[in-house]
């Protein structure tokens, strides 16, 4: 049995928990959020969320890339979420490096302003704004939309897609920059197909019932 270990706030926790209830791998939830307690750094070296466990092992993995294609190794052959064709699987992780390196890390910055209050500087802000947009540049040359982002099957890089990439438009509105998405059609399209699927709206509905909590409790 796995264990997946974090919080729901985390776009790269709910990323791992989508993954294992679209691949149909059995798992258990424990809420551990980010530390540097030594203990923690045992299990997480890097004090960060997600990792995972498993029964009977002492080991952990962390890095939600790591931990995906690890799901897909032990879970259902029926079910592929990697592409079988190694240029068509490169591919789908190529989408997804671009989702985490070019469109949400560029925002990482200004993250602290909406979770804690903090002051975001406009410059801050610009540099946020624009680091996203080129990532978005890169992604619309990528995406196929066919109906799915890397083709005509849904793969990993969709569900990196309608985790990780919302907190960039979240976060960029909230401290009074643009919403990056705002003049991408396709992609609304896109999002909205994903969110009929039963396991993203388990995910998301969960992830904002933990933002909705952790803003009350800030309060």
């Amino acid at each position: 049995m796995i264990t997946l270990y974090g919080i729901p706030l985390s776009n790269y926790y709910n990323k791992v928990k989508l993954s294992l209830l679209e691949k149909g791998v059995p798992f258990v939830e424990e809420l551990a959020p980010p530390s540097q307690d030594p203990a923690y750094l045992e299990k997480s070296p890097l004090g960060r969320v997600p990792f995972i466990g498993r029964s009977g092992s002492n080991d952990y993995l962390i890095e939600s890339q790591p931990i995906v294609e690890y799901i897909e190794a032990i879970g259902p052959k029926e079910n592929r979420l990697l592409p079988a064709d190694p240029w068509e699987a490169a591919q789908c992780r190529a989408i997804m490096s671009v989702i985490d390196s070019s469109i949400d890390t560029p925002v990482r910055p200004v993250l602290p302003a909406v979770l804690f209050g903090q002051s975001a500087a406009p410059d801050q802000v610009e540099r946020a704004q624009q680091g996203v947009l080129r990532g978005i540049g890169a992604l619309k040359r990528m995406a196929k939309f066919n109906p799915y982002i890397a083709g005509d099957a849904l793969t990993y890089a969709d569900l990196a897609a309608v985790t990780v990439m919302p907190i960039a438009s979240i976060v960029l509105k909230a401290v009074g920059g643009k919403d990056p998405y705002e003049d991408w059609p396709q992609l609304q399209s896109y999002l909205s197909l994903m969110r009929q699927r039963p396991h993203v709206q388990k995910v998301e509905a969960e992830a904002a019932k933990a933002f909705q909590d952790f803003m009350a409790r800030r309060k």
